[in-house]
């Protein structure tokens, strides 16, 4: 009898302290779905939609009826706000301008911390920062260059060189079928727009039959991307798993890629430091170079170079093919948007040269219909993590120090208390009733705000622009035999939304 009595206590005080672990949560924290050991939240996620984690989010929001949610992902306490003020708040608050300490973050570098940008806060992120951006703008960075649109403009004529006449070299084939017109997305891009920013950072570009490398690094970069995702995979919420199953942890698969753009950047890195001629600034590099020798120490040393760049240098070789490729889709599916954008290009620019940012002002529909891609398709659908630097409110809810703070820019991009009709895919509602781009109303946040604003944003637009413009004045997007319209539900999640690899068959226009 005393036994069976012990059990039963036993038994409900287990279930007690399960039922408050479970709905336990601060206090004035924001409501959400329980959690259980080890996987926090995180299972009830995958359970709403294995594939697109931000739309788990916003499933959870609008289930709990606010537009900011509480749950845990692994141990760690998280907020996800779905709702224009609260990202814009978490945004530009920099209460919320730190990083938290995510193993996916950690495992990009292959020494004990985590360096680089990206993942990065306080003194040493504010200096790196500030550094990079300063002396990287003298060299063509974040503002308009004639001789970095020049070199642009020979990466482009390239571009179209291989897609007109085929590939010449081996590593082409991979983007390219051999009669040319038939191209893979969003292989082909990618690699000409990272020579153009390795052109401010190091002032060379990589010829085509040296650009096999250059090829490798963009598939491996898209391969850390899709494999990753908006809340850090299991991986960050116990670590302890890739010993177990490193594969099908997805360890393997994104310990390749890192190894790979590590590797990339070290090398690049050491031919620098090797030929170093003190007093001599060839580029970037070597400012940063001396920077390191003047002021040697845990802020400026080779292994917090190599990450640094690493992270100015994703964007290029992964984000602007993705998202000029996710545009190709739309304007597949809108014939009319391309031919509309078309007719302004012809008009404009005619068919005797490749368009240029000072026919951007004359060319609206054109630079409307690059940045619904970027509203309609967000990129980085989480942004990337922040987390509270100190005990905070927001939204009228207590968030605690070292809180994980989602904003979702994905929400906010298809919420119709700020767009009339999200779902549309509708450049002209950046346009005035005089036909003219009006940036007061586009208020979409592709790539961020305040101080975690990406740094690469006005070259991204840049490259987006003329990409996407080039394209249209030389193609038509037309469908081979077998081949179908994009299927929009087949794109990939991750750490950023990117189309499965596909082939498209190009027309030419004159």
């Amino acid at each position: 009898m005393i036994t069976e009595l012990l059990l039963a206590i036993c038994t409900a005080v287990f279930l007690c302290l399960s039922y408050r672990y479970a709905v336990g949560r601060p206090s004035g924290f924001p409501p959400g779905p329980p959690r259980i050991p080890l996987f926090g939240s995180y299972l009830f996620m995958l359970m709403i939609n294995f594939k697109y984690l931000h739309k788990a989010a916003l499933t959870l929001s609008r289930w709990y009826k606010s537009d900011i949610i509480g749950l845990y992902v692994g141990p760690f306490p998280a907020v996800v706000v779905h709702n224009a003020e609260g990202v814009r708040e978490v945004l530009n608050n920099k209460v919320f301008d730190g990083r938290p300490q995510i193993f996916v973050g950690a495992m990009r570098d292959p020494g004990p911390e985590i360096r680089g940008i990206f993942f990065q806060d306080g003194p040493l992120w504010k200096e790196q920062r500030r550094f990079i951006l300063r002396y990287l703008r003298d060299f063509g960075f974040g503002r308009r260059f004639d001789q970095l649109e020049l070199v642009i403009q020979e990466q482009l004529t390239d571009m179209l060189d291989l897609i007109r006449n085929g590939p010449k070299y081996q590593h082409e084939h991979e983007m390219v079928k051999p009669k040319g017109y038939r191209v893979l997305l969003p292989l082909l891009f990618n690699p000409f727009a990272v020579n153009c920013h390795f052109h401010i950072v190091y002032n060379e570009c990589q010829s085509r039959e040296e650009m096999g490398r250059l090829l490798k690094l963009c598939q491996m970069g898209m391969q850390f991307q899709r494999n990753a995702d908006d809340y850090g995979r299991l991986l960050s919420q116990m670590p302890w798993i890739r010993h177990f199953w490193p594969g099908w942890s997805g360890y393997n698969t994104l310990h390749e890629a890192n190894l790979f753009v590590h590797k990339f950047f070290s090398d690049f890195v050491d031919r620098h430091l090797d030929s170093y001629e003190e007093g001599v600034e060839r580029n970037f590099v070597d400012v940063y170079i001396a920077e390191m020798r003047r002021s040697p120490g845990y802020g400026f040393n080779r292994d917090q170079f190599i990450m640094g760049l690493v992270d100015f240098s994703f964007p290029a070789f992964t984000a602007i093919g993705v998202q000029l490729s996710l545009l190709v889709q739309y304007l597949m599916l809108y014939p009319d948007v391309l031919r509309r954008m078309q007719s302004e290009i012809d008009e404009v620019v005619g068919c005797g040269r490749l368009p240029t940012l000072e026919d951007r002002k004359n060319l609206p529909f054109t630079e409307a219909t690059v940045r619904e891609g970027l509203r309609i398709e967000t990129l980085v659908p989480s942004d990337v993590p922040h987390k509270a630097l100190e005990d905070t409110e927001l939204m009228g809810y207590k968030i605690p120090k070292d809180t994980i703070v989602v904003p979702s820019l994905y929400a906010f991009h298809s919420d119709d208390r700020v767009w009339k009709d999200p779902e549309q895919f509708r450049p002209e509602r950046f346009l005035d009733a005089e036909g003219k781009l009006s940036l007061k109303l586009d208020v979409s946040l592709p790539f961020g705000a305040g101080k975690r604003l990406c740094a690469g944003e006005t070259f991204a637009r840049n490259m987006l622009f003329l990409m996407t413009a080039t394209m249209c004045q030389h193609f038509d997007f037309v469908l081979a035999p077998n081949d179908r319209l994009p299927d929009l539900s087949q794109n990939l999640g991750g750490l950023i939304i990117s189309p499965p690899d596909f082939w498209v068959q190009l027309q030419d226009r004159h």
